[in-house]
């Protein structure tokens, strides 16, 4: 299997996931793998290499599942820049230009899925097949701007290594990072970025998962604050709101397990159909995530709420809500 660069973050607010191949070996060729989210009436690929430029027209794709497009390798040219335009079939569109680097007969790559982000040391734990010499990292805040650029040693792999981040960690967004081994090198985005959002919590009646009318101006206020972390972000990553729904300790675990999730499904549901498109994922933690510790069967109204989580990717551990089985709405 070919080493792929993973680049949805470097492409911004779009639904596409994009990756390629970042290091050919003899025979290999240069491509662009595509996955759409959701089914395409029109996929338009056109993507130059020096003096030749390669086109492809796909219709009828289904979503989740990735399309390749593969072109002749020419060794003198290791850049090409690829235009996509994609009309869904719920008659929305999508247009990105993407510029990809490439390397021949290089050896290192790295796995995304095995990242890790420690947020009190500021690294990120990566594994790679190769040693690693050094690494390039570039800070983005919001707005894409700048915030650090710097050239780093690194001691490491093959196997997992540990890079720092850059900036403060408070305002990255994003880090662009190449990583060398020797003349080889590796390059990936990724977003260590998370927010929560203040909020008044919805106070749920006993065993209950409707929002009431009474308790919906504090939802009001919620997608006030989602919507102005939407235009300061939404053009970086692509903005993910997390909803973890929690009980106090009346009633079985297992029930309240049901009704936590229940819960944030409820609010998910709320902020969506009041104007919040973005993805939503939901998980219910029942009797887990306390705001007042109490003994068992205490009826407290505090802990029957929601804690909401603004990220490109799932919270991360230290974000104060553990890892967990995420369903979408």
């Amino acid at each position: 299997m070919l080493p792929l660069l993973l680049i949805a973050s470097i492409a911004g607010a779009t639904d596409l996931q994009f990756g390629y191949p970042t290091h050919l070996e003899d025979g290999d060729k240069p491509g662009l793998f595509i996955t759409p989210p959701r089914a395409v009436g029109v996929l338009d690929v056109e993507c130059t290499q020096g003096d030749q430029t390669f086109h492809w027209n796909e219709t009828g794709l289904p979503g989740g599942s990735a399309k390749k497009f593969f072109w002749d390798r020419d060794p003198t040219n290791a850049s090409a820049e690829c235009v996509i335009q994609v009309r869904f079939q719920d008659d929305t569109a999508e247009g990105i230009v993407l510029n990809l680097d490439f390397t021949y007969g290089a050896t290192l790559s790295v796995d995304l899925n095995r990242a890790t982000v420690d947020l009190e040391a500021h690294t990120l734990s990566i594994e790679t097949t190769a040693s690693v010499d050094k690494a390039e990292i570039v800070a983005y805040g919001a707005g894409k701007a700048v915030l650090d650029q710097r050239e780093v040693s690194v001691s490491g792999g093959p196997g997992m290594v540990e890079i720092p981040w850059v900036g403060d960690a408070s305002e990255v967004v994003i880090l662009d990072i190449k990583l060398w081994s020797g003349s080889s090198w590796a390059g990936f985005t990724y977003s260590p970025w998370f927010l929560d959002i203040p909020h008044d919590d919805v106070t749920f009646e006993s065993n209950s998962d409707v929002v009431s009318p009474d308790q919906e101006y504090k939802l009001e206020r919620t997608l006030t604050e989602l919507q102005d972390v939407v235009e300061k972000y939404g053009d970086l990553v692509p903005v993910k709101l997390y909803i973890a729904g929690c009980t106090d300790t009346v009633g079985s675990q297992a029930s309240n397990m049901d009704l936590s999730r229940r819960r944030a499904r409820a609010i998910a549901r709320w902020l969506n159909k009041k104007g919040f498109t973005y993805a939503i994922y939901y998980h219910g933690f029942g009797e887990q995530l306390q705001a007042v510790k109490t003994g068992d069967e205490v009826e407290e109204s505090r802990n029957r709420r929601a804690l909401y989580l603004v990220s490109s990717n799932p919270p991360p551990a230290g974000s104060g809500i553990p890892s967990a089985g995420w369903t979408k709405l």
